[in-house]
């Protein structure tokens, strides 16, 4: 008996649907943070907070410096975070409009860094893809400028910590000076240069990497050990136990 499997598009789809899930989980979550707030000033308090926090007050613009302080003292070469000899390497494939990789950002991504980056023991590697729409291709062309500043991860952690409601038009050249700022790129060049040709390479082969591994969602983690071939890292890239126990099963090899 023969059985069906989901073709590529129903895989894309299912992912966006977890996607929504995530955004209203979230959504949720939020909602009832702020309803369980005792009342009075404590109420007027954190609605004050919400307020500067969604219109880019300095909330938010603390939440990406320290968020691209993650990667402070760890070398950057060519867009690699880490040891260029370390002796595996991790990929990650993301969409900077993707909620749950924002989410992943938070959780997994500092376990990876502190744990393996910092210790020489994994590189970082990172494909950034735009298949959500828009403000996607634009924030992976400037994605690509910060590269050339050696400056690519703090970027991309800065943008997942202020990230916006999806295709909402956010990513404005505003949105992208204050992300890069708190990045430490260099804005100006950084917009001047989105639209090159080495962007627009960079996010060619993003797509065709993705299309060689099959990945078909975001955020997706692959692994390589040494010269050997990319596959598929055995761990939940929310799951940050399950993520750094699948690295120590690499490393073991």
């Amino acid at each position: 008996m023969s059985t069906s499997h989901p073709t590529k598009r129903e895989r894309v789809e299912a992912r966006r649907a977890a996607e929504r899930d995530a955004r209203a989980r979230e959504a949720r979550r939020r909602r009832l943070l702020r309803l369980g707030g005792v009342a009075g000033v404590a109420a007027i308090a954190v609605v004050v907070a919400v307020l500067v926090s969604t219109s880019g007050g300095s909330d938010a613009a603390d939440r990406g410096t320290q968020a691209a302080a993650l990667f402070d003292g760890i070398p950057e070469r060519d867009g690699v975070l880490g040891d260029p000899d370390a002796p595996v390497t991790v990929t990650e494939f993301v969409d900077l409009q993707c909620p749950v990789c924002a989410t992943a950002s938070e959780s997994t991504l500092p376990a990876i860094v502190d744990g393996y980056v910092r210790t020489g023991k994994v590189k970082l590697e990172v494909r950034t893809l735009s298949f959500l729409g828009p403000d996607s291709v634009r924030a992976a062309q400037v994605a690509a400028a910060a590269e050339r500043q050696g400056r690519l991860w703090p970027f991309l952690e800065a943008f997942c910590a202020n990230q916006g409601p999806e295709n909402s038009g956010y990513v404005t050249d505003d949105f992208l000076r204050r992300v890069a700022g708190e990045a430490g790129v260099d804005a100006d060049a950084a917009l001047a240069a989105a639209d090159s040709a080495f962007a627009q390479r960079r996010l060619e082969r993003a797509d065709a990497d993705a299309a060689r591994l099959g990945v078909s969602g975001t955020p997706t983690l692959v692994v390589a050990t040494g010269d050997g071939p990319q596959r598929p890292l055995e761990g939940d890239p929310l799951d940050p136990a399950s993520v750094t126990a699948a690295l120590d099963r690499e490393l073991a090899r």
